[in-house]
């Protein structure tokens, strides 16, 4: 590939990350216990993707330490993080933080014995089992069969990722115009 080449593939990766970081999304930690240690990853590449079967996409870094282990059959938990979570999320990303111990707590919440443990306090976490895993160029597109789910009573606002920083839902002062009905039906 010439040098002009290589820069205009450059360019157009950087363009497409911007704009895609304009897609706003939630923020999830995944969670895998492995041969008893539990091993953690933020990840915002999450997607609903089937009601029947229940099934969902993570599209982990190939890069990534985590996704080696990600392969057919293992359980693992999406776990959907609140406002109060950002350290959570900076830590399980890699940042360079001190995040105190007492945070950073697991509770063995579903009943299967393969199921991987959900982090404290999120506001909802899937426990999947892998059944297929895809080629995504530089990420691997894993499909997860939700086996059981979480919700957290407390209703709590969620932590969004957009245009490469947190944001916070606002409070409108006006009501939105809710949808009609329920577009699955």
């Amino acid at each position: 590939m010439s040098n002009n080449a290589e820069q205009q593939k450059a360019d157009l990766i950087k363009e497409y990350r911007n704009n895609i970081g304009l897609f706003a999304t939630g923020v999830t930690v995944l969670i895998i216990e492995h041969e008893g240690d539990i091993r953690c990853m933020t990840a915002n590449a999450i997607s609903s993707l089937s009601l029947d079967p229940i099934q969902l996409l993570v599209c982990p870094s190939k890069k990534a330490a985590f996704s080696d282990l990600l392969q057919d059959g293992v359980s693992f938990t999406v776990n959907v993080l609140g406002i109060h979570q950002e350290d959570v999320s900076n830590y399980f990303a890699g940042a360079k933080i001190d995040l105190d111990a007492s945070q950073v707590h697991y509770e063995h919440l579903f009943s299967q014995s393969s199921a991987a443990p959900r982090l404290k306090d999120c506001l909802a976490s899937f426990s999947c089992k892998i059944n297929k895993k895809f080629d995504g160029g530089d990420h691997w597109i894993v499909v997860g069969e939700v086996m059981e789910l979480y919700k957290k009573d407390k209703q709590l606002e969620p932590l969004l990722f957009f245009g490469g920083k947190y944001h916070y839902p606002a409070r409108p002062e006006v009501e939105h115009i809710k949808p009609v009905g329920d577009p699955y039906k």
